[in-house]
């Protein structure tokens, strides 16, 4: 299900729609912050899929010297744990801490790098 779009978005829609679904998310990426989710229903494509493109994308990226994939890591809802250390780009299953299950997702977005980081 894509999210509606207004008038003078329309032309922007159809000229995404002629790219890949990873140059549709890496676009997207560029402009806000995103779960798979999200990203998964803007895209048209399942979240599994969404996490092999990010997978990708930051592959490409680490190469690149002006942007990189900033990933805003999951936490759990019921107890607040950050989930901080955490390599794969899926969500996790439960807390470490409480064992909860109530964990939200991470998001992802893509920044400019700064000079110091080159």
């Amino acid at each position: 299900m894509k999210p509606p779009v207004s008038g003078k978005d329309k032309d922007e829609v159809s000229r995404m729609d002629e790219h890949t679904p990873r140059q549709r998310i890496r676009a997207l990426l560029c402009e806000g912050d995103w779960s798979t989710r999200d990203l998964a229903q803007c895209v048209g494509i399942s979240e599994r899929q969404v996490e092999e493109h990010l997978q990708h994308i930051a592959r490409s990226l680490a190469r690149n010297h002006t942007q990189h994939l900033l990933v805003l890591p999951s936490r759990c809802v019921h107890c607040g744990f950050t989930f901080r250390d955490r390599k794969k780009l899926t969500k996790p299953s439960r807390c470490p801490r409480c064992r909860s299950e109530m964990i939200a997702p991470p998001r992802y977005t893509i920044r400019e790098r700064d000079n110091k980081q080159r």
